[in-house]
């Protein structure tokens, strides 16, 4: 690295809508990502950066019955994917494995056509190689699939890359990463306005469910004592967090994004011996220019150990519904609806996790995010395989609905390279149908799994006899050695 990296946190950014600020750090056709409020006068918010769904593929070949397709010679010819993901660094090896794919940077260029600096990420938390681990499942699974690389670290940047994506006739788009405090994650807000822009112009977006089915509560505002403090389960004013070394933080959330400032919450937390370890006490004001009805806590503490948050209502009335988040934590008590954006968003193709190591009857993972979305419609859509071999992460160390994700959006890239006339979508809605589950056609979704378990169709007997048994054979088995090659080299070094 030639030099440190500023020391902006992954909070520290304010977004306003307003393109072409001068001096931004982005900008996109409708607003700009900063470093600092704007002056007094101008409307802001937070801009949180993406969070990556960490907690390949030769599992995932064998979850979604890939091996019939490579054998019929069916690699996703055609069919033009795009990874979108903030972590693009520090793995010159892996990206060459995938075959030079291009590269787009969509935040020094609001066009996306400039190419990423693979070796000079711009702040800490871009460090790391997750998307890359994502765009290695999607290439052993539909190899000739036209692959590009979207750096994306924000709202800002995520509206430019769903335009670029437009623009550029993108089939399939995979993203996997969550967005906190831009809606109540109930498909509502400029997350999902933005995702609901790709499938509306014939782009599927498939994203991940999150991993913090251990992580979220919510319910609605309950105060039977009239003291103030919100009441949880059991009528208790406590919500008991297990922080880890060094503690954790958490986002607090009400459903009054489109009418802030109707209440007002600040949250506290404390420990064990009653000391204060952490508060926020931010202002939701109707008439200010910056108002969101989030609160962001941080909560310290040298060991691991039991904390609790406490919820108190400053200013204001009536009913609302209250999202806990916590995150490097776990909340007692978490319940449904931890997904967050833009997993939330009914346009999006939303992916759950399940172990591949006997796939075919695992259950959901205990960390991977449950529907329903706060609207109540169901998600996730689907659900795939985790536990996968990547380069970036050894044998089957790559885990999370990060991985579920580009395994379910590969699989779609090989069957719509074979359905030329068929949408993604429509493609996505078959993988669906064709899930493996244990429920009646007329029960309602499950919360963890969707439709169930992602799997592929037979390979359509028609598409063998046009690729010809022999040669399917012949670009089948370079392709299974090319994959087990590149692992053994990999996990050799």
């Amino acid at each position: 690295m030639d030099a440190e990296l500023p020391e902006v946190g992954m909070e520290d950014r304010v977004r306003v809508d307003v393109p072409d600020w001068p001096g931004a750090l982005s900008t996109s056709a409708s607003g700009s990502a900063l470093l600092a409020p704007p002056p007094p006068g101008t409307p802001w918010r937070y801009e949180d950066a993406p969070v990556v769904d960490t907690f390949v593929a030769r599992e995932a070949v064998e979850a979604l019955a890939v091996l019939p397709w490579a054998e019929a010679g069916v690699g996703g010819a055609g069919v033009k994917v795009a990874v979108f993901d903030v972590q693009w660094f520090n793995a010159a090896l892996a990206m060459e494995e995938l075959g030079s794919p291009v590269t787009h940077d969509c935040e020094t260029q609001r066009s996306c056509e400039a190419p990423m600096d693979t070796l000079r990420p711009r702040f800490t938390w871009e460090e790391g190689s997750h998307g890359v681990a994502c765009a290695e499942v999607i290439h052993d699974l539909a190899p000739e699939a036209e692959l590009h690389l979207v750096r994306v670290n924000g709202l800002t940047t995520f509206e430019n890359a769903v335009e670029w994506a437009i623009r550029e006739q993108i089939d399939v788009v995979s993203m996997s990463m969550s967005f906190f405090n831009n809606s109540f994650h109930d498909g509502s807000g400029p997350l999902n306005d933005a995702a609901a822009r790709l499938g509306e112009n014939g782009v599927l977006l498939v994203t991940s469910a999150g991993n913090y089915a251990q992580e979220h509560w919510s319910g609605g505002w309950v105060d039977a004592d009239h003291d103030g403090f919100m009441e949880f389960e059991g009528g208790s004013e406590y919500l008991p967090v297990y922080l880890g070394e060094g503690g954790g933080s958490a986002y607090v959330s009400w459903d009054e994004f489109s009418r802030c400032g109707r209440n007002d919450l600040d949250v506290v937390a404390v420990n064990r011996d009653g000391e204060i370890i952490g508060r926020a006490e931010g202002v939701q004001e109707a008439d200010a220019d910056s108002c969101w009805p989030v609160e962001r806590i941080s909560m310290y503490a040298d060991h691991e150990d039991w904390a609790w948050i406490r919820v108190f209502r400053k200013r204001g009335a009536g009913s609302m519904e209250v999202s806990v988040l916590s995150r490097g934590s776990q909340l007692y008590g978490a319940n449904g609806g931890s997904l967050a954006d833009p997993a939330s968003s009914l346009g999006a193709f939303t992916v759950g996790a399940v172990r591949a190591d006997g796939y075919a009857h695992n259950g959901p993972e205990s960390f991977s995010s449950r529907g329903p979305t706060h609207s109540g419609h169901p998600k996730p859509d689907i659900a795939g395989p985790d536990g996968l071999s990547t380069l970036t992460y050894g044998p089957t160390g790559f885990y999370g609905t990060s991985a579920a994700t580009p395994a379910v959006a590969g699989a779609i890239a090989l069957a719509l390279g074979e359905a030329p006339d068929s949408t993604a979508r429509e493609v996505a809605d078959r993988l669906a149908g064709n899930a493996m589950s244990e429920r009646f056609t007329w029960q309602a979704a499950d919360p963890g799994l969707g439709a169930g378990r992602a799997r592929l169709w037979e390979v359509d007997a028609e598409a063998r006899r046009l690729c010809g048994t022999e040669g399917g054979a012949a670009i089948a088995a370079p392709l299974l050695w090319w994959v087990r090659s590149r692992r053994s080299r990999a996990w050799s070094r």
